[in-house]
C-alpha cells in the first residue's frame, strides 16, 4: 500500500494480534479498523514506532487513503493529537510519532 503522506511503498508489520503498515519514508502508521484498540490494551505504540519522536515536518496536505481513493479527514485526539481517518474504510493514519505521543497522553 501507498503512504497517504508521501507515496513511499509501506511495510507490513506482523506484531502479536496485529499487522500494522509502516512507511519507511516518512515514519507513519496505517492502522486498519479496530486495531488501535488491539495496540492500546497491548501497549505496542512505543514498539510500533520504535521510539522516534513526533516528525519536524508538519504536513500541510491532506493525507490520502489510496485503496479507497479518496482524501482523509483529519481528527483531533486527546493532547490536541491530530490523526487522519478514511470515511471509506475506516483507517487511520498517524503521522510519525503521533501514535505514541497520543498512547502516552491517554494513559496518563
Amino acid at each position: 500500500m501507498k503512504c497517504p503522506a508521501c507515496e513511499s511503498e509501506m511495510a507490513v508489520v506482523d506484531l502479536p494480534m496485529v499487522e500494522i503498515d509502516r512507511c519507511g519514508g516518512c515514519g507513519g502508521i496505517v492502522l486498519d479498523k479496530g486495531e488501535t484498540e488491539v495496540i492500546d490494551s497491548l501497549g505496542l505504540a512505543p514498539v510500533i514506532e520504535q521510539g522516534v519522536a513526533r516528525g519536524g515536518t508538519t504536513r500541510t496536505t491532506a493525507a490520502h487513503c489510496y485503496p479507497c481513493g479518496q482524501d482523509m479527514v483529519a481528527l483531533r485526539g486527546a493532547g490536541d493529537i491530530e490523526y487522519d481517518w478514511c470515511a471509506g474504510c475506516e483507517r487511520l493514519f498517524f503521522d510519525r510519532g503521533e501514535l505514541s505521543e497520543l498512547d502516552a497522553f491517554v494513559d496518563l
